[in-house]
Formats: structure tokens, C-alpha cells, sequence
């Protein structure tokens, strides 16, 4: 009796400090990252300790057997590298610890109150985060890290580099506008707070000047749409306003959103030597690639001669996980978004709209802007952003597994 009750103990000890751990890294993740850090393995290290108390597998979801396998790979991909040393600390310290705290998130969201606590301490950051962003445009000046401001007409925040901060921006949104629609989840005032959030996040994205995020949000929110008829208008309005004022933009912010189609900018041509290279390391290991995080180690040996710039990753997150893993790894990374994918429009076209149909349709959008821009960018491969990912991935399976106890079939 008493062991049981010392069990019982330590299981919400750990299942306490794993729930307020997820929250540190919701509300830290675009500001610190030593404290992403501190928190994910306080997470993972209690998720661990609970799963061996309690005697049970790893969380059940959806999209487990693509992550396994796509871990299984990533493990592999060790052994046939060009840099084993370089393949096992990605391994260690970026795929397994990731896939780890996806795990964790996923089993401690269990509850519609978890997942609204979730939301409301991301709002709080996203608050804080477009309230830094409106002041750095007006003062030249970040408060939260005092990070440098790069002279260019676009805004950062605490990122370092605008694309960063639109990527955050991009899957932030979708979350201030679901709430904002959930008229039988929300009081009024709340949803005009959203709606407040909204329209900062927004103005913020337009100013970062990123034109990748810019694109992310159109797809997104076009998916959105699709169940929220409303918003398709609300967007065709933001649409037309922005083409009618534009002429009144500061002169940056107008040349790329008059060349918003043209790609014949140094950052356009320099990822294009950039994937010529990625794609030139794929064709030399087409199948298993040449290990996991090498891309970095090898591009000396494939960029074409006279590069001018330093080292890069590959900027197309999917190329680059070709290049480290081949044609297998990258099948199954899509194959786990394919899956979320899947299994989540099957929910939501399924179910009524209670909250967990709103927040997990939000979670496909983000996912969907998300795996839009790393089409063009490093995201996946940095910490804050690359947790980001993970985060998503695991609040859209726990909603589904919220959906699917509402139904009855859990």
C-alpha cells in the first residue's frame, strides 16, 4: 500500500513537472535558449522516469510508426557517415532529444484545460514578442535581448535574423485567429483580445519583410478557410487593403512586395548555389546519403568554386535531409507529415467544433506554414525553431487524441 502510494506520488511529481516544463518552452522558446534547453531535458529526463514507475510503453499517436522509423534511419545514417563523430551528436542531441520531447508533450497534454493553458501562456509570449517587434521598428531597438538591429528596414526581435522571426510569426497566427473563431470556447472580450493579437502578429509579419513567411501564411490560411469560410474573406480584404496601400509602405517594404514574384535577388541566387550543391551531395549517396548532419562538413566539396560566402545549411530543409539521410530518410520524414496530415483532416472533418477541433486545426495550419518555409530556409536545423516544430507536431497528436475520447473511441 505504501509503495503504490509513494508510485502514485512520484508519477504526478513528474507528470507535474513535465506539464510546467512544456509551459517554460511555450512561453521561452523565441527568447532563450538555454532555458529551451534546461526545460526539454527536465521533460524528457521526468517523462522517462515516469513511463519506467508506471511500466507503460511510450505514448500512442497517430504518427508513431513514421517517427520511429524516421528515428530508426537517422540512427543508421551514424553508421554509414562520412563523419561519424558529426552524425552521432546530431543524432544525440537534436533528432533523439526532439523526438523525445514530442513524445512527452503529447502524453502530458491530455486535457482540454492543459492544452488552453498551453495557449494562453503562448499568447502571452506572442504578446511579448509583437509588442518587442512594434517597438524595435519605431526605436531601431530589441528590449527583450538587446540584440543589435542589422540596419536593414526589416524587423527581428529576438531572433536572430527577420526569416526567423516570420517563421514564428507564420505559425502564430493561425492560433490567435482559430480562438478567435471559437465563439462557444471564449468570452467575447477574450476573443477581441485575440483578434487585437491577430492584427499585431500580422502587422509584425509585413515588417519582417520575409517573404517566405509571407507566402506560409497565404497557404495556411487558405487551408484554414477551407473550414473557416469566414476567414477566406477576412484574408481577401487584408489582401485588397494591401494592394491599395501599398504605394504608402516604407520604400523596402513596397520593393519586395512589387517584386513579391521575382527571384533574382543575392539572397535568391545564393540559395540557388546553395541547392546545386545539396543536390549534387544527394546524387553522390542517392539512397542512404552521407550521415546524418554532415551537410555543413561536406560543402566544400560540392559548391561550385569562388563560393564568397561562408559555410551555410542548405536552406531546403528537405534537400538537406536528402543530402544527410537520402531518398529513405526524406520519404519518411514526409511520411510523418503526411500522416499528422491525414489523420488530422480526418478528425476535423469528423467532429463538431468543441475546442479541440479549433486548436487542432490550428496545429495543421502552423504545420503547413512550417513545412512551407523550411522549403526555403534553415528552421528545422536551429534549436528554438527546430523545437518549434516538434511542439506543433505534438499539440495537433494530442488534440487528436482529445477529439477521439470525445467521440468515444478511446
Amino acid at each position: 500500500m505504501w509503495q503504490a502510494l509513494e508510485k502514485t506520488k512520484l508519477i504526478n511529481f513528474c507528470d507535474r513537472a513535465i506539464l510546467f516544463s512544456i509551459y517554460g518552452i511555450a512561453f521561452y522558446l523565441p527568447i532563450s535558449k538555454a532555458i529551451i534547453e534546461i526545460c526539454s531535458s527536465i521533460a524528457i529526463f521526468c517523462y522517462i522516469i515516469k513511463k519506467i514507475v508506471q511500466r507503460d510503453g511510450i505514448t500512442k499517436t497517430k504518427i508513431n510508426y513514421a517517427i520511429l522509423i524516421y528515428l530508426a534511419i537517422c540512427f543508421i545514417s551514424i553508421f554509414s557517415s562520412v563523419n561519424i563523430k558529426i552524425s552521432f551528436q546530431s543524432f544525440l542531441g537534436k533528432v533523439l532529444q526532439n523526438i523525445a520531447l514530442f513524445f512527452a508533450v503529447a502524453d502530458t497534454l491530455n486535457s482540454d484545460r492543459r492544452i488552453k493553458n498551453f495557449i494562453y501562456i503562448s499568447f502571452l509570449s506572442y504578446l511579448l514578442l509583437g509588442v518587442d517587434g512594434m517597438y524595435q521598428y519605431f526605436t531601431h531597438k530589441e528590449f527583450i535581448r538587446n540584440r543589435p538591429y542589422f540596419e536593414i528596414p526589416r524587423i527581428h526581435a529576438t531572433f536572430s535574423s527577420a526569416n526567423d522571426y516570420g517563421c514564428y510569426l507564420a505559425t502564430a497566427i493561425p492560433f490567435t485567429l482559430s480562438c478567435f473563431f471559437a465563439r462557444n470556447n471564449f468570452k467575447k472580450l477574450l476573443r477581441f483580445a485575440f483578434a487585437v493579437l491577430f492584427l499585431l502578429l500580422l502587422t509584425c509579419l509585413m515588417l519582417t519583410v520575409s517573404r517566405g513567411a509571407w507566402f506560409a501564411l497565404m497557404v495556411s490560411a487558405l487551408f484554414m478557410s477551407i473550414w473557416i469560410r469566414a476567414l477566406g474573406i477576412v484574408f481577401l480584404l487584408f489582401g485588397i487593403v494591401i494592394i491599395i496601400a501599398h504605394q504608402f509602405f516604407f520604400p523596402y517594404l513596397k520593393e519586395r512586395l512589387q517584386n513579391l514574384f521575382v527571384f533574382f535577388d543575392p539572397s535568391s541566387i545564393d540559395r540557388k548555389m546553395i541547392w546545386q550543391a545539396a543536390w549534387k551531395m544527394i546524387m553522390a549517396s542517392p539512397l542512404i546519403g552521407l550521415g546524418l548532419g554532415t551537410f555543413m562538413f561536406n560543402f566544400e566539396k560540392f559548391v561550385v568554386k569562388g563560393y564568397p560566402y561562408s559555410i551555410p545549411y542548405a536552406h531546403n530543409c528537405y534537400l538537406q535531409i536528402a543530402a544527410e539521410t537520402g531518398i529513405i530518410g526524406l520519404f519518411s520524414f514526409l511520411s510523418i507529415l503526411i500522416l499528422f496530415f491525414y489523420y488530422g483532416i480526418r478528425a476535423i472533418n469528423t467532429r463538431k467544433k468543441s475546442f479541440s477541433w479549433y486548436i487542432l486545426l490550428s496545429s495543421l495550419a502552423a504545420v503547413l506554414s512550417y513545412a512551407v518555409q523550411i522549403g526555403v530556409d534553415t528552421f528545422f536545423y536551429s534549436l528554438d525553431l527546430g523545437t518549434l516544430f516538434w511542439l506543433l507536431l505534438a499539440l495537433g497528436a494530442a488534440t487528436m487524441k482529445n477529439i477521439e475520447l470525445e467521440n468515444g473511441k478511446i
